[in-house]
């Protein structure tokens, strides 16, 4: 029952949350298609890439499109032909972004009010860590336009990532998308990370692989791993996400988890805020039975068991609130 559970009002009167974990569930609240989250099954993949996907054990397409651009590029050096390997190139890439168009909510379908709703809820804290690596978020943190509150630590030369030039405002929320976004790249050839920018939203999610295929070099930064291990692997050949998973594991204050289930495959995730301090962690439950309420709040005291978990109605919360949801 739903009275097993706090309403996140009280618990917010109670005292300052400043750290937001994000998880599916704020995706899925919103569009229902977000809960197919592994891209590389949607895909429409040749046999080709196939092998390359079984041969490097992955379901990264970062992993695969790095090594078709290094053979590439070896192929060159050695004056040998390489349009076979552009094209197959070609082709992951594009099966990718036509996945991502398939899954992901058009800019058209967004309310405008949904997205400052988001914005605001999310500016109460100091840190948002999101998993997602749709652009929800973004497009939330973009509604206010250069106004904004919300930074995303691509402030450096042409919107890229500086780890030297890493201070957040005061007064600013920092977000970090701990398995990278879809407008999130790196650049194989200078190893630079940054982010892909449009006035309008719409025009990004729709401009995406055009974007990318500009700059053959830039690859899409997202973590598509199927285990935790190999989600580490991705993640410690990235600055940035590195960068996003330790301000993670240092973080000191009081947190809110919203929408994250933390299965098998988010262990690396678990393990940065287990390794913090003892403090409050506040965790949204989707109201069911009383047995499964039961079996969540079990879940999440197995895996963080020195902290002190307080549960709360999903719903309860500005990020579940149903009226957001694109029906």
């Amino acid at each position: 029952m739903v009275d097993q559970l706090l309403r996140w009002a009280d618990l917010q009167a109670d005292r300052r949350w400043d750290t937001l974990v994000v998880g599916n569930g704020l995706s899925i609240n919103i569009w229902s298609d977000f809960a197919y989250t592994r891209l590389f099954e949607k895909a429409d993949l040749k046999h080709s890439a196939r092998q390359l996907f079984s041969d490097f054990a992955t379901e990264n397409f970062e992993t695969v499109l790095q090594a078709l651009w290094h053979a590439e590029r070896t192929l060159t050096a050695l004056g040998r032909r390489t349009a076979a390997v552009t094209a197959l190139y070609d082709h992951v890439q594009s099966a990718l972004f036509q996945a991502v168009h398939q899954v992901h909510v058009p800019w058209r379908r967004i309310d405008r009010s949904s997205l400052t709703r988001i914005y605001k809820a999310m500016k109460l804290y100091r840190h948002v860590f999101t998993l997602n690596y749709d652009l929800l978020t973004y497009w939330a943190a973009m509604e206010s336009g250069a106004t904004s509150a919300i930074r995303d630590f691509f402030w450096s030369h042409h919107n890229t990532f500086d780890i030297k030039d890493a201070t957040l405002e005061p007064d600013n929320t920092g977000l970090l998308y701990l398995h990278g976004g879809l407008h999130l790249w790196h650049d194989s050839k200078t190893g630079l990370t940054g982010k892909w920018t449009k006035r309008s939203g719409g025009t990004l999610l729709a401009s995406l692989e055009t974007n990318f295929k500009s700059i053959p070099s830039r690859r899409p930064l997202f973590v598509s791993e199927g285990t935790s291990a190999q989600k580490m692997a991705v993640i410690r050949r990235s600055d940035y996400l590195t960068y996003a998973l330790q301000t993670l594991s240092d973080n000191t204050s009081d947190t809110v988890i919203f929408g994250a289930s933390f299965g098998t495959q988010d262990k690396h995730i678990v393990t940065a805020i287990a390794s913090g301090p003892r403090r409050h962690i506040a965790i949204s439950i989707r109201p069911g039975t009383p047995a499964q309420n039961d079996a969540a709040m079990a879940k999440y005291r197995s895996n963080l068991p020195q902290h002190e978990l307080v549960f709360f109605d999903s719903t309860s919360h500005p990020l579940g609130d149903p009226s957001l949801t694109i029906r």
